[in-house]
């Protein structure tokens, strides 16, 4: 059975946690196999939720390699619950399958009572999907739907993380993606009979070494913290994201794949007050084109697609400075000369 969004509240949540604690005694005594499969391109990082020990219990992390199955031996009827995200050694932000019932993660391996009350427990509150206990194998699935062919997906997305020009995450083992195989098994002084648990494992270490070079990092040299925000091209589309504060010293890294083909731009505000502490409005990054890039920002944090009709769309319009994206990654340094005060008018003086 494929992997759904579920539609159960909180209120549902309680209900199978009651109904499992009155079942205990039976469902301790019967249990069955239930099979967790990756038919993604990503390693995923997979927690699970059901009766353990006579209440229902959080667990993770557990790595799955594409096309990896794991099993998990839950009481027949008790209830389950399931979350996977990505693995950080991804390019690009974090994906996650999730449903809507909201349970705990914790940053390292855990296993923890289950509740919905996370934040106070000091855990992490993430949206688990409810699994129904007679399905028997629950599949974690990307649109492409790649199936038996995930393993070969997985490889094409690892070898590109890893900086392998790979055109298309296809799940199609041709003669391309062979080469590519050959070649990293080359360049690393790998076997050429390797395992492909082995060479799954030597790609997540070149794509973890080679993550650290890419995307986009933004540093604040200056005296005063910073708000930052980035504007990418994507298949001929412009978007917009904020924001990411950045204090003093400290850096951030707000884009994490590469950059090649993006035109990236990014724009700043710096805080502001003046001798006796008094909060001025914000200061501005300067732009160094004659003909500045012009994108759409919001006043709270804000995704937006496009860079016309920004006042329409309830966006302001400001002038974002182009960052260098010949390479898969580049560090950007801003300090106080940066910045610059707009007078009342809004311009510039």
């Amino acid at each position: 059975m494929r992997l759904i969004t579920a539609l159960i509240s909180n209120f549902a949540l309680i209900a199978l946690f009651a109904t499992a604690a009155h079942s205990q005694i039976k469902s301790d005594s019967t249990s069955e196999n239930w099979k967790i499969c990756n038919q993604t391109s990503y390693v995923l990082q997979v927690a699970n939720a059901y009766m353990r020990g006579g209440r229902v219990q959080a667990s993770g992390w557990q790595n799955m390699n594409p096309g990896v199955c794991l099993s998990e031996t839950p009481p027949a009827d008790s209830p389950r619950f399931l979350y996977a995200q990505s693995a950080p050694i991804h390019q690009g932000d974090i994906r996650d399958w999730s449903g809507n019932i909201e349970l705990c993660v914790d940053d390292a391996d855990f296993l923890i009572p289950a509740t919905n009350d996370c934040r106070a427990e000091g855990f992490i509150p993430r949206r688990y999907l409810a699994v129904n206990p007679a399905e028997s194998q629950t599949d974690l699935i990307e649109p492409a739907e790649f199936g038996e062919n995930a393993k070969i997906a997985g490889l094409q997305r690892l070898l590109k993380d890893a900086g392998y020009k790979i055109s298309r995450i296809d799940g199609v083992a041709g003669r391309r993606t062979q080469r590519t195989i050959t070649a990293f098994k080359k360049d690393e002084y790998l076997d050429k009979n390797l395992s492909d648990e082995a060479l799954f494992n030597a790609l997540i270490e070149s794509a973890k070494i080679h993550k650290v070079s890419v995307g986009l990092e933004i540093c604040n040299e200056g005296t005063k913290r910073i708000w930052s925000a980035i504007a990418t091209r994507h298949q001929g589309g412009w978007q917009s994201r904020g924001w990411w504060d950045i204090e003093p010293n400290s850096c951030t890294k707000p884009y994490n794949a590469s950059l090649q083909g993006t035109e990236a731009h990014i724009f700043a505000l710096q805080e502001n007050a003046d001798a006796a502490g008094k909060t001025l409005p914000d200061r501005h990054l300067r732009t160094i084109s004659a003909v500045p890039s012009q994108f759409c920002i919001g006043e709270a944090k804000f995704a937006a697609t496009g860079r016309e009709f920004c006042a329409e769309n309830g966006y302001n319009i400001v002038n974002f400075r182009p960052v260098s994206t010949e390479n898969d990654g580049t560090k950007v340094s801003l300090t106080d000369a940066d910045f610059f005060d707009l007078n009342n008018t809004g311009l510039r003086r």
